[in-house]
């Protein structure tokens, strides 16, 4: 074992997407080094990849406001810890709300965001199709635009979580599986991979959709279930702005934003593919998650919903189709903190799609508890058993979160 890396640390962390290594980021940041980043491809090479990259302030639910005001905290510090930036587009986001239910809740979450000291302004029509040429809000009940919203590479923005760690002492192992966590019947003693044992004192599992095998492994059943999330690119178009702001519709249930001259354009389907973690291959490359007769019937269903803010939607060519997977909870709330009896078990999961929003907020807090202390954000909305005696892998518990990110756009 000695030739691959440690094989004894004092914490080890299961996952190098954009959650694992912001922890490990913000452990080493406050002293604690001797951890080992366990990643069973390459650092950031699964569902983080081919995230959206969103970074919006616009929350109804404060404690996830507050984590994502974090991660707007360490755009800026990893770039002068690293010396150049990380790649955020800070280009604003502006919201549309046409009918009277969608106009109710974007005024509260406004309300919510003024408490919290982030401006919000109100444009006019006019101003919004100034900021974003191809929207018509003619028909809003209610328009907000947050100036200081943005998006970012989330593969380029996990590196540097990565790098800024490494930089501290903090030790990263690609392609090694971890297969189950090793306990004593009462905590942690380390975690079992392909290539044998670690020991450790305290296992974050931060592994995305594989975290629900590895919970089990301790006989502890995680309240999350893997989701197909997709969007669309289209090419660039002549005459728009190569940045604009995030556009979210709510009513259309769908979101925007640049992408090198032309859009990205996410719909949230009312039904999302859901997967059993059981059977899920070691590389989400290996997983079917495309059927291009279907997901391209889903953007044409809701093409006349779309028109109403996009007129030009049928003269925009689509070039490519993106899906990726994601975890959900069945109300839409992350799963940090401590799980299950046994003592050194820490989870950080059930993304929910804002994985990357509140990165540095989750890197934070579960930093917190792995050396003993209480975060700055309560998490008692975030439990990892406040969902009671679950299965995970059952179909209907799984629909159940899926239905979650149906409504994502509306309560998030």
């Amino acid at each position: 074992m000695s030739a691959l890396g440690p094989s004894a640390v004092a914490t080890v962390v299961i996952g190098g997407g954009i959650l694992g290594c912001s922890i490990a980021w913000h452990l080493a940041r406050r002293g604690h080094t001797d951890v080992l980043v366990l990643e069973r491809n390459d650092i950031g090479s699964g569902a983080t990849a081919r995230s959206a990259g969103l970074v919006t302030r616009g929350r109804l639910h404060r404690p996830t406001m507050q984590l994502v005001r974090r991660t707007c905290e360490v755009i800026d510090e990893l770039g002068a810890v690293l010396g150049e930036p990380v790649g955020f587009h800070r280009v604003g986001s502006v919201r549309v709300a046409v009918s009277e239910a969608r106009a109710a809740e974007l005024a509260a979450m406004d309300r919510v965001l003024e408490e919290a000291g982030v401006s919000v302004r109100h444009p006019d029509p006019a101003d919004v199709r100034a900021l974003a040429p191809w929207v018509d809000a003619t028909m809003a009940r209610r328009i907000s635009h947050v100036e200081d919203d943005g998006y970012l590479d989330a593969y380029q923005f996990t590196r540097a979580y990565a790098a800024a760690a490494r930089q501290r002492g903090v030790r990263f192992r690609s392609r090694t599986a971890v297969r189950a966590i090793v306990h004593d019947g009462t905590r942690v003693t380390g975690v079992r991979t392909d290539e044998g044992t670690i020991t450790a004192d305290a296992v974050v599992d931060a592994a995305g959709a594989w975290a629900i095998g590895l919970a089990a492994s301790i006989g502890f059943a995680l309240g999350t279930a893997p989701v197909r999330s997709h969007y669309w690119i289209t090419a660039p178009r002549d005459g728009w702005p190569r940045e604009h702001p995030l556009v979210y519709l709510p009513d259309a249930r769908t979101y925007t934003r640049p992408e090198v001259g032309g859009l990205l354009l996410g719909v949230q389907e009312p039904r999302s593919r859901t997967y059993d973690a059981r059977t899920l291959p070691d590389d989400i490359g290996e997983l079917a998650l495309s059927d291009e007769g279907e997901d391209w019937a889903e953007l044409v269903d809701n093409a006349s919903a779309l028109r109403t803010f996009i007129p030009a939607l049928d003269d925009l060519p689509f070039a490519h189709h993106i899906t990726g997977l994601s975890t959900y909870t069945p109300d839409g709330h992350f799963i940090l903190g401590r799980a299950g009896d046994v003592a050194g078990f820490l989870v950080a999961g059930g993304c929910c799609g804002a994985g990357v929003s509140a990165s540095g907020g989750i890197g934070a807090a579960l930093a917190s508890l792995v050396l003993g202390e209480e975060p700055a954000v309560d998490l008692t909305d975030f439990r990892p058993d406040r969902f009671g005696t679950i299965d995970p892998y059952d179909l209907a518990f799984r629909k159940s979160c899926a239905a979650a990110r149906a409504s994502k756009l509306r309560n998030t």
